[in-house]
């Protein structure tokens, strides 16, 4: 018989990982998404060299390529447009591809569509309420809130922040708000101040009071993204962040107040946050996964990956290309003990090497993300402000990209596999 997971979450890592294992027939998956269908809510995400790998090996890279911005070089500048540097994002010939920006939604349709069209099954409007585990025969028991019950060897969570498998894998890791807000839109290109300025994007626009990034965001470059993040103490009610999120005039002050030319910003950056169509301005509350002591649960039959499992904090860019790192390594442990039996001993042993190998790659990452979230801080005085930008300029003129982010860009499953072959199973 195969060994049959249920997958809960359809967005990028559910169908990715249902695509990861349609490598193996003796393993059989099915997703169930609280969404209903068609639903598209989101916001642009950056795609680094290590993701756009996993997705190549999907067999998904091609179809991203034809609609999202692919792009290696990402310009530092100040807030009235002075240039400070410039760091690769993604570089072809070091890393084997560039960077990519797209939407996120445009992402989840093409692997939903990919894993559809490879025999996956996709069930929307499934809510998980509870999970049980049956002792007699190792499996778990999933009960959705429209009563529906549904058997499976494995639970795998890709449920995301607020995950509900993470409640049964530890009960009561709620996410931890970081105190931060995201304030993200897009515009037509002909519409920026002056067709952009001459300024060229992508750029990160670093001030005293705030940054902002500008970037294009589909293969024509004609739909330009921008989103800033900012330090944000208040925490609001899941009802006030939602109105938040649909008050448009509201976050159209937030961006005006902060970047207009009386505090410095270029009027290319005032620009936006006045011309900035209503219906694509949102705010995103920024909250990361708790301190947890296992991604899985005691019997190794329920575990949670991506952000149900590690969410941070967005201003490394990284958080999608590493839930599909997490899926590729997931795939290559469960696959290693096809033929010998899926046993708690051979599941515990490749679970708990895949754990460990994917906490030292978030390590890496967080501490990537922590740095660019410092980068990002208000510099306060504008003499505090001048230092900042000349050690940035002094940090990346003298330290090249590839020492910074090559061991995150560069990142295969090659370790990962050596891992598994000195396993006793």
């Amino acid at each position: 018989m195969p060994f049959n997971i249920a997958i809960v979450g359809a967005g990028l890592a559910g169908p990715a990982l249902a695509l990861e294992l349609l490598r193996f027939p003796e393993i059989t998956t099915r997703i169930y998404e609280l969404r209903p269908e068609g639903y598209e809510q989101g916001q642009h995400i950056s795609l680094a060299p290590n993701a756009l790998r996993v997705l190549r090996n999907l067999g998904v890279y091609e179809k991203l390529t034809a609609i999202g911005n692919s792009y290696e070089e990402l310009h530092l500048r100040n807030s009235i447009g002075g240039y400070i540097a410039t760091f690769h994002n993604g570089h072809k010939r070091d890393y084997g591809f560039a960077a990519m920006r797209i939407h996120r939604r445009h992402v989840q349709r093409v692997l939903c569509e990919e894993a559809i069209a490879r025999g996956v099954q996709i069930i929307h409007g499934m809510k998980l309420v509870k999970v049980t585990e049956r002792s007699r025969d190792k499996g778990v028991e999933l009960l959705f809130g429209n009563g529906q019950t549904e058997s499976a060897d494995m639970v795998v969570g890709t449920d995301g922040l607020h995950s509900a498998v993470r409640q049964y894998v530890q009960p009561g890791a709620d996410s931890i708000y970081a105190h931060m807000l995201g304030v993200t839109g897009f515009l037509s290109k002909k519409d920026l101040y002056n067709q952009g300025d001459g300024i060229e994007l992508p750029s990160h626009f670093i001030g005293r009071n705030g940054f902002l990034a500008v970037m294009p965001s589909d293969l024509s470059g004609n739909e330009i993204g921008f989103f800033s993040t900012m330090e944000f103490p208040e925490e609001k009610s899941r009802e006030e962040w939602n109105a938040l999120f649909h008050d448009k005039n509201k976050i159209r002050t937030i961006l005006t107040e902060r970047f207009g030319m009386e505090q410095d910003w270029a009027q290319l950056i005032e620009s936006i946050g006045k011309t900035a169509p209503d219906e694509t301005l949102c705010t995103w509350p920024f909250y990361v996964a708790p301190p947890l002591s296992s991604w899985s649960s005691a019997s190794n039959r329920a575990l949670i990956l991506g952000d149900a499992a590690h969410a941070m904090i967005p201003t490394g860019g990284l958080g999608a290309s590493l839930a599909l790192e997490d899926t590729e390594c997931l795939a290559l442990a469960l696959s290693s003990i096809i033929g010998k039996g899926f046993t708690d001993k051979r599941l515990g042993r490749v679970l708990d090497a895949w754990e460990a190998h994917r906490k030292v790659r978030l390590k890496l990452i967080q501490d990537f993300t922590d740095r660019n979230r410092r980068m990002r801080q208000p510099g306060g005085s504008p003499i505090a402000q001048v230092i900042k930008e000349w050690v940035l300029w002094a940090a990346l003129r003298f330290v090249p990209s590839g020492r910074i982010a090559g061991p995150i860009y560069s990142y295969d499953t090659t370790d990962f596999k050596n891992i598994l072959s000195t396993l006793d199973l």
